[in-house]
C-alpha cells in the first residue's frame, strides 16, 4: 500500500487523461478511448507507445472506480503541494461537445416533441391538399375583374352580380392584370377562393415535414444511447 501511495502522490492521472478534477466518469471513460487509440503499441510504432499506455491503463483503473478514485483524491489532497512530483506528458482533451445526463434528456425529449412536429406537418400538408382539391371539384371557376378598394366583381352562372374582398393570394398566386381568376361557392358565391395552384405551398410543407421527421428520431436515438451509457458507466 505503501508503494501504492506513493505512485498516487506522485503522478497526476487526471492531467494524463486530460481531463478535469471533476470530471464525471463518462468523460472520463471517453477521454481513455480516445487516448487508448492514439497510444496502443498496436496504433503506432513509436518505441514510447507501450509504456504510455500502461500510463493510461493504470489511470483509467484509478479514476474509473469510485472508492480507488475518493482514494486517490485523498492522497493527492494530503501530499499537495508535492516536491519533485513526475511530469506526466498531458494528453490531448477530449472534444469540446460533453454529453451530460442533462444534454442526453434535451436530446431525447426534444427529439420525441421534433417527431411530434413532422407528423403534425404531414398531416396537414395533406388536409390542405385535400381541401383545396376539394373545393376546387366543388367551386365554380370564374374569371372576375378587379375593381376600386381591393375588391373583385363577377357574375354567377345564374346572373347574380357579386362584389367581394379578393381574397389573399397564395400558393403561386395568379397574374396581376385586370383579371384575377377565381372559384365561388355556389351555395354562397361570396365565399370565393383563388383558382391558383398551390404546388409551392405543399411542396415547402412536405420539405418541412420530412426535415423534422428524420431530424426527430436522430435526436432521440442519440440522447437515449447516450443515457444508457451513462447508466452502464455510472454502475460499474
Amino acid at each position: 500500500m505503501t508503494a501504492t501511495v506513493r505512485d498516487w502522490a506522485t503522478v497526476d492521472y487526471y492531467g494524463l487523461l486530460g481531463v478535469p478534477i471533476d470530471a464525471s466518469a463518462d468523460d472520463i471513460a471517453r477521454a481513455f478511448r480516445a487516448a487508448a487509440k492514439r497510444s496502443h503499441p498496436d496504433a503506432t510504432h513509436d518505441p514510447a507507445a507501450a509504456e504510455q499506455f500502461k500510463e493510461l491503463a493504470a489511470a483509467y483503473s484509478v479514476l474509473s472506480n469510485r472508492r480507488t478514485r475518493r482514494d486517490y483524491d485523498s492522497v493527492r489532497a494530503e501530499r499537495r503541494p508535492a516536491v519533485g512530483v513526475r511530469s506526466v506528458p498531458r494528453a490531448a482533451a477530449p472534444p469540446s461537445t460533453r454529453w451530460t445526463r442533462r444534454r442526453a434528456w434535451i436530446a431525447l425529449i426534444g427529439g420525441i416533441v421534433i417527431t411530434l412536429l413532422g407528423i403534425s406537418a404531414s398531416y396537414l400538408t395533406w388536409y390542405l391538399r385535400d381541401r383545396d382539391a376539394a373545393q376546387r371539384a366543388r367551386f365554380v371557376p370564374v374569371a372576375a375583374l378587379r375593381v376600386d378598394n381591393g375588391d373583385i366583381a363577377f357574375d354567377t352562372r345564374d346572373g347574380r352580380h357579386v362584389v367581394v374582398p379578393e381574397p389573399r393570394q397564395h400558393g403561386e398566386g395568379t397574374s396581376t392584370g385586370t383579371t384575377v381568376d377565381v372559384r365561388y361557392d355556389p351555395a354562397n358565391p361570396r365565399h370565393v377562393v383563388l383558382d391558383a395552384s398551390t404546388f409551392g405551398r405543399d411542396i415547402t410543407l412536405a420539405i418541412v415535414a420530412v426535415k423534422l421527421l428524420v431530424g426527430g428520431p436522430v435526436f432521440a436515438v442519440l440522447g437515449a444511447r447516450h443515457l444508457r451509457g451513462s447508466r452502464a458507466t455510472n454502475a460499474r
